[in-house]
């Protein structure tokens, strides 16, 4: 006599089956956890890089010096009869010009010096006025401002100051990455 017999799986090979699932599962979602971090740095990379140049557009459309003139009559300082600012006043040129936290107030920025300083999403407005702490949340930025007349990137101690000025703008994204951005205004 001859028995048929059934054909399946034992439980001891369902059970090994599923541990070994478990396993690929495992090594697997292992290996993917940190590629969703990853996804993001794109966004914030772009985000960091539309920060930056904004600021520094903001920042190049202005005189070169507060003894410079933009409209008729045209002057350079340290060429006509002005002098330009010293290194040690660069920063925002009255006391007016801030606020009662000791910020400068953003429609009196007349020259790119004026722009010193850290600032924080919260602080930023678009040229409409309005702010952008919704765009850029946790993005904070600086401004530095120095005499480089010879373009070398170190800032000039001595000498005459009245041919380039190097504008560093550095923005530090939510996630701690610093991103730099930097460009000369000439005296012209």
């Amino acid at each position: 006599m001859h028995v048929n017999r059934l054909k399946g799986f034992t439980l001891v090979e369902v059970i090994f089956g599923i541990v070994l699932m478990a396993i690929v599962l495992t090594i697997v979602t292992g290996l993917l956890a940190p590629q969703a971090k990853q996804s993001a740095d794109p966004v914030i990379q772009v985000k960091a890089n539309e920060l930056g140049q904004a600021m520094m557009n903001e920042i190049l459309g202005r005189s070169f010096d507060e003894q410079s003139r933009r409209s008729p009559p045209y002057t350079q300082c340290g060429i006509a009869s002005s002098s330009c600012t010293l290194p040690s006043d660069l920063g925002c040129d009255d006391p007016e010009e801030k606020d009662i936290n000791g910020k400068c107030i953003r429609n009196k920025l007349n020259d790119v010096d004026d722009f010193i300083g850290n600032y924080q999403a919260a602080d930023l407005q678009n040229s409409l006025g309005q702010p952008v702490e919704d765009l850029y949340p946790g993005f904070s930025l600086s401004v530095n401002v120095v005499y480089d007349d010879d373009a070398n990137g170190i800032a000039d101690t001595s000498g005459d100051f009245d041919t380039l000025k190097l504008i560093t703008v550095t923005v530090t994204a939510p996630t701690g990455d610093v991103y730099g951005f930097s460009a000369y205004k000439g005296n012209y």
